[in-house]
């Protein structure tokens, strides 16, 4: 290809889905063409200026970018040293020159664009070196100043200070200062020995029997229950064969009941049984049951409490 159809080609290339943009086309001393080109692939901040170049009787386009980083010369030969071989960088007082090549000798448009999206891409990771850099320096700035300031006061203050009182000044001496800062100690006393056993109460081996109390003449006394009337009348006698031993068939109630040394309404209660009590039944005469205790106690109650009448 002649050097004008590879130039023709180029503006034909540019403003196509390539990323690219034509903005110069100038004339140079030694070079059949010099284009200006910005690449949109790779700018962090809008496209990024590359050069194509043709020089006079060469066989090859040389594709530039210069950029002015100041980061590190150290840093940029890393990132250029990690960048494909097709890509090269010279540094200078002037900045970073950044290089790639295309030859005329199969010259196409994916060798070109492929060229100079390297180029741009280069470019945009050395200025990116920049903006690295600058933003490490203002930490860094920003991190000596605590430190030689707000670390510089602490040691020298509050560090001193406290080697003042670790030297013994205020505690070794015994001074108020000192010793009102120090948290009392807490004082140990050896626990007392345990109570024996005889100390806590025991469970009784069984439920308390029914205390008797002496009879008195009290003809209004009434049996307790859950609000039924008071008996009137005697009922007449129902016997039943009592039992050689003792054989409870019911419990007390929770609320306890009260007992009669006859099944007399008007009689004496002559003892209050305890809840949970066990008693046994030997004998129900109308509302009332005669009840026998595991102690030989025996006494009547109102047999409707505890069911067995009616």
């Amino acid at each position: 290809m002649t050097p004008d159809e590879i130039k023709s080609a180029i503006t034909g290339w540019s403003n196509q889905g390539t990323g690219l943009q034509l903005v110069e086309d100038r004339s140079e001393p030694g070079a059949d063409f010099v284009l200006g080109l910005r690449s949109a692939a790779h700018g962090s901040a809008g496209t990024v200026p590359v050069e194509v170049r043709l020089d006079q009787g060469g066989d090859r386009l040389t594709v530039t970018s210069r950029s002015t980083s100041a980061a590190a010369s150290s840093e940029i030969r890393a990132l250029l040293d990690s960048r494909p071989a097709s890509v090269h960088g010279d540094t200078s007082s002037d900045g970073t020159v950044i290089t790639s090549h295309v030859y005329t000798d199969g010259f196409s448009k994916h060798a070109l664009t492929r060229a100079v999206d390297e180029v741009a891409k280069t470019r945009a990771l050395v200025d990116g070196l920049a903006d690295t850099a600058g933003a490490g320096r203002s930490v860094d700035s920003g991190l000596g100043t605590a430190t030689g300031t707000g670390l510089g006061v602490g040691a020298g203050a509050g560090l001193g200070a406290g080697a003042g009182l670790a030297s013994g000044a205020g505690l070794a001496s015994g001074g108020n200062a000192g010793e009102d800062s120090r948290p009392a100690e807490p004082s140990w006393s050896q626990a007392s020995s345990l109570p024996s056993s005889s100390s806590f109460p025991t469970p009784a081996s069984s439920l308390p029997a029914p205390s008797f109390g002496s009879p008195t003449p009290t003809p209004t006394a009434t049996p307790a229950s859950g609000g039924y009337s008071p008996l009137s009348g005697q009922p007449a006698p129902q016997a039943q064969p009592a039992s050689s031993a003792f054989a409870p068939t019911h419990t007390v109630p929770p609320q306890g009941m009260q007992a009669w040394a006859a099944p007399d309404p008007n009689g004496a209660v002559v003892a209050t049984l305890g809840g949970g009590l066990p008693i046994q039944i030997t004998e129900v005469r109308g509302a009332w049951a005669h009840v026998l205790c595991s102690n030989g106690w025996a006494g009547w109650v109102d047999g409707r409490i505890i069911g067995v009448a009616h």
